[in-house]
C-alpha cells in the first residue's frame, strides 16, 4: 500500500464523517415522549424474564428512561406506572445485614 492510497482513502472517509447528519443524536433529546407507561412497558420487555423474577428496583428503572425536560422520570410517576402495568412491589425490611429495599416483581400468575 502506498502513501497515495493512504491519504486517499483517509480523505473520503472524513468526507463521508462530514456528510452523515450530526443532529441525529440533538434530534433524539428533542423527540416528544411518549407516555410514561408505553415507555417503561419497552424497558421491561427488554429485561430478561430471569432477571424480572428477581426483582427490578425503581432507581434502576428510573436511569433507564427520560423523563420531561431531560431529567429523570419523578420516582412517584415510575410507581404509579409499573403498578398499572401490572407489577407489585414487595418490601424487605432491614435486620443485621441489609437494610431497607423495595423490589418491584411480575404479576403472580395465580
Amino acid at each position: 500500500m502506498n502513501d497515495k492510497f493512504a491519504v486517499d482513502i483517509a480523505t473520503r472517509v472524513q468526507e463521508f464523517v462530514k456528510a452523515q447528519p450530526q443532529a441525529n443524536a440533538v434530534e433524539h433529546q428533542r423527540a416528544p415522549l411518549g407516555p410514561l407507561d408505553a415507555r417503561l412497558q419497552r424497558v421491561l420487555d427488554q429485561i430478561p424474564q430471569s432477571t424480572q423474577l428477581e426483582g427490578l428496583s425503581l432507581l434502576d428503572l428510573q436511569v433507564r428512561l427520560r423523563g420531561r425536560k431531560g431529567g429523570l422520570p419523578h420516582i412517584g410517576e415510575l410507581g404509579a406506572a409499573i403498578r398499572r402495568l401490572g407489577w407489585q412491589r414487595r418490601r424487605r425490611w432491614s435486620d443485621h445485614d441489609a437494610a431497607f429495599a423495595a423490589k418491584w416483581y411480575p404479576k403472580d400468575p395465580n
